[in-house]
């Protein structure tokens, strides 16, 4: 098929207006096509030369993206079952569901995805020339292949996603996220179509949804255009208190309106005698659920922290929220397990139960700093618990800073509670510090470790799901982090806000540990290990856009840089690319 004209967005919406008939994404579902009067008969010969071509060639020229390796398998297995050679068409009949897959197509940025990678505007520009009676069968067919192509490309996104994950520095493996494409796309057709097959190919649980709306609110936010930035403060000023006179109030004020902070119908504050606005009553109000929904200390004092975070254009927000959709299609089905999930940007954990509808657990985390320790991504499962454990900490820890820390002052190691032991056995003898000692601990050949108790650095619990990163979840003695808005101070493991809440979440099940016996074994005189019944689905996730519950949406900052791989990941024809994984079917 020969490539278009590039068409404009005015063109385009003018195309699919004419689709007004056949609904819209989250419309109600069109009925099914009408009954044809006869069964359509084998494929023209013009038809089968013209499908089979593009299947030997695997290129379809003219398409956004004319590499098929990807999709062809699922292509082939769709045409296999047309007696006549087309799936859209029956004979030179189109059927209606055609024209509500086009209008899908190109409403996909509602889903955070680009219209032009399943080559919407090509299709809302030519759908009606190549449906009427008149087109030559050749042509016919091609723009039957396309449709199909575009639709299975937009159906396998939304299960799975566009990026492997793993190209990223995400552990996940979407492989086993299978997805039989051409067969959800053949059982919608006559039943609600593409749009029918996309609502049951894209993630079910409900963060994915509230992200949608989030995202739906956003873009309107840029249609209305930018609101005004908060101008930076003066050469010499530090910060604006609540009360003072600030010439970037009215800027302030005109933003979070906007942004939805500060209320349409919230009152302003007055003018000091001079006529500067004052920086007061709701509007500092606004200023503090601004700053907590960026992750920011909701003090309501404004500096030039606050004032970045608040010129931060629209469309970037926008952009987080389409990167997060990504990032949501590459989870496992969270619908019918129990599991614990950690989103490492916004410092928080959360417990998944699909029997209760809130959050049943969640807590503030710790996690790894954003220098050189980051936290890795990744699934695995949680196996078993211990209480009141041991910490032998990594070898990098011992050398960098253990060690010549106990070179320094000789009484170091009795002051943290550390010991040198010879092995791993909890019941190893403590060997002297000596400078020969700490060689051979600088060496590998001898080991330290702190023991239990107040002062451990894993607190009175961790909670381990073996992973070849070493990472998992424990307490901590230093409470007073937790109070902090930003809080990667970790050297990658994960510090609980409440270790004894997430062992009750996670053994409620077991009568025999009640929240007693956890307490007791938490302050008990050595280690104790709880294998889990069941084990536990553990996600460690990143998102910088999230909408909770309460449905306010959170941003934070990219602090790994895992948006900035993301977005060039995405650059390259990611739509058409085959996954690493091959999950694709």
């Amino acid at each position: 098929m020969a490539r278009s004209v590039r068409t404009s967005p005015a063109r385009l919406a003018a195309g699919l207006a004419l689709l007004a008939l056949a609904g819209c994404r989250r419309a109600p579902v069109p009925g099914p096509s009408p009954a044809l009067v006869e069964p359509p008969g084998p494929p023209a010969a013009e038809v089968r030369a013209a499908v089979q071509g593009v299947f030997a060639a695997g290129r379809l020229e003219g398409l956004t993206w004319p590499d098929l390796t990807a999709v062809l398998p699922a292509l082939e297995a769709l045409y296999a079952a047309e007696p006549d050679g087309l799936f859209w068409f029956a004979g030179d009949k189109p059927y209606s569901d055609l024209a509500a897959a086009v209008l899908t197509l190109g409403k996909a940025e509602e889903e955070g995805l680009e219209p032009k990678d399943y080559d919407a505007p090509m299709l809302a520009s030519e759908w009606r020339a190549k449906s009427a009676a008149s087109a030559s069968p050749r042509d016919r067919a091609l723009f039957d292949v396309t449709l199909s192509v575009a639709a299975l490309r937009y159906l396998t996104a939304l299960h799975q996603g566009r990026v492997d994950p793993r190209s990223v520095g995400f552990d996940y493996d979407v492989s086993q996220k299978r997805l039989d494409v051409a067969a959800a796309l053949r059982s919608a057709r006559g039943a609600g179509g593409l749009q029918r097959a996309a609502e049951a190919a894209e993630p079910r649980f409900p963060v994915y949804h509230r992200l949608l709306k989030a995202l739906a609110d956003y873009r309107a936010i840029a249609a209305a255009g930018e609101p005004p930035a908060v101008p930076p403060l003066e050469a010499k000023q530090k910060k604006v208190e609540p009360g003072k006179p600030w010439a970037g109030a009215t800027a302030l004020a005109a933003r979070l309106r906007a942004l939805g902070d500060l209320p349409a119908d919230a009152a302003l504050p007055g003018a000091a005698a001079d006529g500067t606005p004052l920086y007061a009553g709701e509007l500092v109000e606004a200023v503090k659920r601004f700053q907590d929904r960026h992750l920011l200390e909701p003090d309501g004092v404004i500096g030039a922290t606050t004032i970045k975070a608040l010129d931060v254009p629209v469309a970037k927000r926008v952009r987080q929220i389409e990167l997060a959709l990504e990032r949501e299609r590459w989870l496992p089905d969270m619908v019918k397990q129990r599991l614990v999930f950690v989103n490492v940007c916004l410092f928080r954990l959360w417990g998944y139960d699909p029997d209760q509808p809130d959050d049943p657990l969640r807590m503030n985390v710790v996690v790894g700093k954003s220098l050189g320790h980051e936290t890795p991504i990744f699934v695995d499962q949680m196996e078993y618990i211990i209480f009141r454990p041991y910490w032998n900490p990594p070898p990098s820890i011992v050398r960098n800073e253990i060690v010549p820390h106990a070179r320094r002052d000789p009484g170091y190691l009795a002051a943290e509670d550390m010991e040198i032991v010879a092995s791993g056995d909890e019941r190893a003898p403590a060997l002297p510090a000596t400078p020969q000692n700490l060689d051979a601990v600088a060496k590998g050949t001898l080991y330290v470790r702190q023991r239990p108790g107040e002062k451990n650095s894993l607190g009175l619990a961790k909670f381990i799901f073996p992973n070849s990163e070493n990472v998992y979840m424990h307490g901590t003695p230093a409470q007073s982090l937790f109070a902090r808005a930003r809080r990667d101070f970790s050297h990658g493991c994960i510090r609980l806000e409440n270790p004894a809440a997430l062992a009750a979440w996670v053994l409620r099940d077991d009568p025999a540990w009640t929240p007693e016996r956890i307490q007791a074994a938490m302050k008990g005189e050595r280690p104790t290990q709880v294998n889990l019944k069941h084990k536990l689905t553990v996600i460690l996730f990143y998102d910088t856009a999230y909408v909770g519950n309460s449905g306010r949406v959170r941003f934070s900052e990219d602090y790994y840089g895992h948006d900035a791989k993301l977005e060039q990941a995405l650059g390259a024809g990611a739509a058409a690319r085959p996954l690493a994984s091959g999950a694709a079917r």
